[in-house]
């Protein structure tokens, strides 16, 4: 059984911030270890030769900048630092990783147990590697104070001070089990059928593959170039490069192309994840496609599928039903747009055609889709609209107001004609009185039809008619007035 790890309590209040606020400031200067006194023996270089602690990056190089980390920490503990994946480390491993706007570090000890702390995600590059180095040296020192005591000490107050402070929140301690065995090695090239027949499993379990084929299945620590597998291609730590499978690719960690058959999943994807069926994704910085669904945490690009699903969208989602947070910098395209903090308005007008109508409005803060049904006397159905539209609300102007410009669809309710359009584009000004809104405007129409469609219901001013074959097209403007309801 695994125990929970605690930070010491040897340390003092005083010492951990006098720590912090050194730390966050620091130059990150290597201080050169105390001289000799003279007569003492060398010390031998040895220990240090031995004493390697790994060092996993888990973010891109615009988040993160992995070689400034590395050679800080190194600075710090005056140890040399590598690769998380060349080799087992005796000090183990300290993993790194952005989630969202926090940063996660978490300390993987040799013996199979881990701790770790989550702080908030500083703006400035520097002020993260400056934190990242503090929270890293003090884990690595506290947890592994028996081997680093082979080590000579470094002398106190290595750290100066100079920088802007750094607000950390309360850390967040978990006991986290590892995977046992060995960190993954590198290897060329691998081909085979299923985990056990491939070339890779005869060096060892862990291995990254820099190419590799397998009929059914793939199953590996990562890939650097690309993964091919018949059925499903699992990558535990990352894909980099091209990952495909005939039904499912999985990984952690996808830089560059992910695609599946059926479903594609990826902790963090920096690219393009394409699915049949279904991609979810942790985060999403680039284009999230599939055949049904596409689901992700944070995307900061695009979603493109018949359903979109983003917890925190800031980019566009193209899709027939897109679900979202309802950002400023969202931006849903589609049938049916639900934003969790976004706007839902109902508004019914009037026009000078004596065109009634009763729409919906919906979507984010920016933008909206419009829903309605529309019907004048001599109608025998009526029409139905859908449009899509942009918003904008001025509530410190001296006399508030908003302002939409919205282009909607309008046709009939099982139209058995050949051809009976009418899209309009309207711009409607809304002069807030209590809950509602009282609203009016202008309206751009182009009615496109054979025979007489249903201009002859409508009563059109100013109207103009353009004659092509068989097609007729005609154009007028009209005015309009009414309420809207905000929810």
């Amino acid at each position: 059984m695994k125990r929970r790890e605690r930070v010491p309590s040897r340390m003092s209040r005083s010492m951990l911030c006098r720590g912090l606020l050194a730390a966050v400031s620091c130059s990150l200067a290597r201080v050169a270890p105390a001289a000799a006194q003279p007569g003492a023996p060398a010390a031998a270089p040895a220990a240090t030769d031995r004493i390697v602690l790994g060092i996993e990056i888990n973010a891109t190089a615009a988040e993160l900048d992995a070689r400034a980390i590395r050679d800080a920490i190194t600075a710090e503990l005056d140890v040399p630092v590598t690769e998380a994946t060349a080799q087992g480390p005796a000090l183990g491993v300290v993993a790194v990783t952005i989630d969202r706007h926090a940063l996660r570090i978490i300390y993987r000890r040799t013996n199979g147990t881990s701790i770790e702390r989550t702080v908030t995600l500083p703006d400035a590059p520097a002020e993260r590697v400056q934190l990242i180095t503090f929270i890293a040296t003090n884990l690595v020192r506290d947890q592994a104070s028996e081997i680093l005591a082979q080590l000579a000490r470094r002398p106190a107050g290595s750290v100066a001070a100079g920088a802007s402070a750094v607000q950390p929140v309360q850390p967040v301690q978990i006991e986290q089990p590892v995977p046992a065995g060995p960190p993954p090695h590198e290897l060329i090239a691998s081909i085979g059928l299923v985990p056990p027949l491939s070339i890779d499993r005869l060096f060892g379990d862990h291995y990254v593959v820099g190419a590799g084929l397998y009929g059914v299945m793939g199953m590996q620590d990562g890939s650097t170039y690309v993964s091919i597998s018949g059925a499903v291609d699992y990558q535990r730590r990352f894909a980099s490069g091209v990952q495909l499978a005939g039904a499912a690719a999985i990984t952690r960690r996808v830089d560059g192309v992910q695609i599946a058959g059926a479903v594609s999943v990826g902790g963090q994807v920096h690219g393009v994840q394409i699915a049949g069926a279904t991609s979810v994704a942790g985060r999403v910085d680039g284009v999230q496609l599939s055949g049904a669904a596409s689901i992700a945490d944070e995307v900061h690009g695009m979603q493109i599928a018949p359903v979109n699903i983003a917890s925190n969208l800031h980019g566009v989602q193209l899709g027939v039903v897109n679900i979202s947070d309802g950002n400023d910098d969202a931006v849903p395209i589609g049938l049916i747009n639900i934003a969790r903090h976004g706007r839902t308005e109902f508004e019914s007008t009037l026009d000078s055609s004596e065109m009634a109508t009763l729409t919906l409005r919906h979507g984010p803060k920016y933008v909206q889709n419009v829903l309605g049904i529309g019907w004048s006397e001599g109608l025998d159905r009526p029409l139905l609209g859908v449009g899509l539209g942009t918003h904008q609300a001025f509530p410190t102007s001296p006399i508030p107001f908003s302002l939409d410009q919205d282009a909607v669809l309008w046709t009939k309710v099982w139209n058995n004609q050949d051809l009976a359009l009418l899209p309009q584009l309207r711009i409607t000004i809304g002069v807030p009185v209590g809950p509602i809104d009282i609203v009016g405007g202008v309206l751009g129409n182009v009615h496109v039809y054979r025979g007489t469609g249903f201009l002859e219901d409508l009563h059109p001013h100013l109207d103009h008619t353009y004659t092509s074959g068989s097609t007729k097209v005609t154009l007028w403007p009209a005015g309009f007035i009414g309420v809207r309801l905000r929810t």
